[in-house]
């Protein structure tokens, strides 16, 4: 049991959540996942179980797509409809919202939001907020490739809402976008629904419920992972088994690779610098 399932997570479980009851349907010690979900958001979640948690890193560094589903005239302390909303008077204008996209795809950072659980000072800043402790948040450097606008403006209640499609970088929060795009129209936007539907090129359409998950879904490292495969001899496979650090002498590649014995796959390693590797993970 090494390797990873594509769970479409449902609402109302967190990430934390969906990992312990893997463990439980398949009788596990190990399970991992590759990036938080809130609780009401849905979506792909790539899963590791077994050794594969070792190699979750990987993933992390992956592009997303998600579908967010945008209020305007909004605000709330959790920059979704979890939190008590405050409702402004807004009409938005279509055009000035392509605007605001267009100027937020040329922005390369972002202030996380302060239900995040980025940490500063050893501290998550959802624990700040918890706590109305103010606190100096640093932008960081992500980044919006692109987005698509889906369908029209649609009138809820007292309020519009818009649903866009956006491909982001790792480290990127869909509701910061949110909040940056009400600021540009002058005025407050929220989350109101969210769903991760692509990691790279794993798609939420691939995945499955919880419920439905069996073994046959296990993806195998080796299925997962397409790495370029270092062919060593007996003796410095031997210590491969052992976690020696390889060097030029074996191999020039920049990044992540296999190392082969006889042509079967032994360990994974990684480039920690220049020309220097060390296992990730030892089979």
């Amino acid at each position: 049991m090494d390797g990873f399932l594509l769970v479409d997570k449902e609402k109302n479980i967190t990430s934390f959540g969906v990992c312990n009851k893997l463990k439980k349907k398949f009788n596990i010690n190990k399970c991992g996942h590759n990036g938080t979900l809130d609780p009401n958001t849905t979506g792909l979640m790539i899963c590791a179980i077994g050794k594969a948690t070792k190699l979750l890193k990987l993933i992390n560094e992956h592009d997303k797509e998600y579908i967010a589903r945008i209020a305007f005239g909004c605000d709330s302390s959790t920059l979704d409809f979890d939190g008590d909303i405050k409702y402004y008077d807004f009409n938005p204008s279509m055009d000035k919202i392509k605007e605001g996209l267009e100027y937020l795809k040329g922005v390369e950072t972002q202030i996380p939001p302060m239900v995040s659980n980025v940490k500063v000072n050893g501290k998550r800043l959802r624990e700040y907020q918890n706590k109305n402790i103010d606190v100096n948040v640093q932008a960081r450097n992500v980044k919006l490739y692109g987005y698509e606008i889906l369908g029209d403006l649609i009138k809820v209640d007292n309020h519009y809402e818009l649903d866009v499609r956006v491909f982001v970088s790792k480290g990127y929060y869909v509701r910061a976008l949110a909040r940056d795009l009400g600021q540009y129209l002058g005025t407050k936007a929220i989350l109101h629904e969210l769903r991760r539907t692509k990691i790279n090129n794993y798609m939420v359409n691939n995945a499955k419920r919880i419920d439905y998950i069996n073994y046959n879904d296990v993806i195998s490292i080796f299925d997962f992972f397409d790495l370029p495969k270092v062919e060593v001899n007996d003796y410095i496979a031997k210590l491969v088994k052992n976690g020696i650090t390889l060097d030029d002498r074996q191999t020039r590649i920049n990044g992540v690779f296999y190392v082969t014995n006889n042509y079967d796959i032994i360990a994974i390693y990684e480039e920690v610098e220049p020309l220097k590797y060390k296992p990730i993970l030892i089979l």
